[in-house]
């Protein structure tokens, strides 16, 4: 078992990639920065400082329907085929809270964020991991180099 100074020794040479919580290297892009800007600033629109559904702000399900309707061959409906939550944690929690029973296996693909083991595990889900294999042994990788072995995907499949 490796210790935390192996592990932070470890990080400092290969340079792994994050999967935790969201902790980008990046800005947020300008034209974002101030299209939030004028939407905070703007005192004419007043519903922009109001609580909105549950399931989303009307204007950005709406926009969200129109986009992934193109996308996807077939209308949606915003108010019913359109749910906007507070990040994925929440997507996720919500859909494994909805989905897992008491004994469910659940397979996750490694690697996976942190969050996938206990969301499952609480949902009385039993974690099944397949791992992503690397197609050559060593060298720069980038993401095509991974793969999911059809075959051990499948055997991890129960009759459930």
């Amino acid at each position: 078992m490796l210790t935390m100074v192996e592990f932070i020794q470890l990080a400092l040479e290969v340079k792994p990639l994050n999967l935790g919580q969201g902790f980008p290297d990046f800005a947020a892009p300008d034209t974002v920065r101030k299209a939030l800007a004028e939407a905070c600033t703007d005192e004419k629109n007043v519903l922009l400082n109001q609580y909105t559904r549950g399931f989303g702000h009307p204007r950005l399900i709406a926009a969200l329907s129109k986009l992934y309707s193109k996308l996807i061959g077939r209308e949606l409906n915003p108010l019913s085929e359109v749910l906007v939550t507070a990040g994925a944690y929440e997507a996720l929690f919500v859909t494994i809270m909805g989905l897992v029973n008491q004994g469910d296996e659940v397979i996750i693909i490694e690697p996976f964020f942190d969050c996938y083991v206990p969301q499952v595990k609480l949902a009385g889900g039993t974690p099944v991991f397949v791992p992503l294999r690397p197609r050559k042994p060593s060298g720069t990788m980038s993401s095509a180099d991974w793969i999911l072995d059809p075959a051990e995907l499948e055997a991890a499949f129960i009759e459930q």
